[in-house]
């Protein structure tokens, strides 16, 4: 009882993807980590599944199509992140290098197929213990900070352990409070 299965099971979910409508947005939450294909020195990466691809695809294309609503995706490994490249001595090699397990492998296939539409507004994630706003091509990605910061030992790359208070608007915007978070 270890893994996906074991998380679906506790919490009480049909599948390790899904999507519902709130407040006037359409929020589709992803299943971002997955065995590595290749050889990896990390025990997972950041992507999709072919059956997510398809799935993800209808569902969208679906929205956008009918109810004209924003779009916010959610995962756990960043879609898109800059944080990344600072953690730890990733351009010793001469260029960057950003594993696969810090941000999803596939950023190229969400940002193209992005471009098609126009009503995915907010993509959120966690994952880096960091916080970050980063506006691309029309779409915001926040990655949020951890509460646990460096694994509850203090300040993870210059960010105390906080949560992010996110504001979704009707016009499809969004922003967000980091919330510095002191034990009591």
């Amino acid at each position: 009882l270890f893994g996906k299965g074991m998380a679906l099971e506790k919490l009480g979910l049909s599948n390790r993807y899904y999507s519902f409508d709130r407040a006037g947005w359409h929020f589709v939450v992803l299943d971002s980590t997955h065995l590595p294909n290749k050889v990896s020195q990390y025990p997972y990466i950041g992507q999709l599944d072919e059956e997510q691809y398809q799935w993800l695809v209808t569902d969208i294309n679906g929205i956008a199509m009918t109810r004209n609503m924003p779009i916010c995706i959610l995962s756990h490994i960043p879609i898109m992140a800059v944080c990344e490249y600072f953690d730890g001595p990733n351009e010793e090699s001469g260029n960057w290098v950003v594993p696969a397990s810090w941000m999803h492998i596939d950023s190229r296939w969400f940002r193209d197929y992005f471009l098609q539409i126009s009503s995915v507004r907010l993509c959120l994630s966690g994952h880096t213990h960091q916080h970050e706003v980063l506006d691309y091509l029309g779409v915001r990605y926040m990655t949020n900070g951890a509460v646990c910061g460096n694994w509850w030992n203090g300040a993870y790359m210059e960010f105390p352990p906080a949560y992010v208070m996110v504001n979704l608007y009707d016009d499809g915007t969004a922003d967000s409070l980091f919330v510095p978070y002191e034990k009591t």
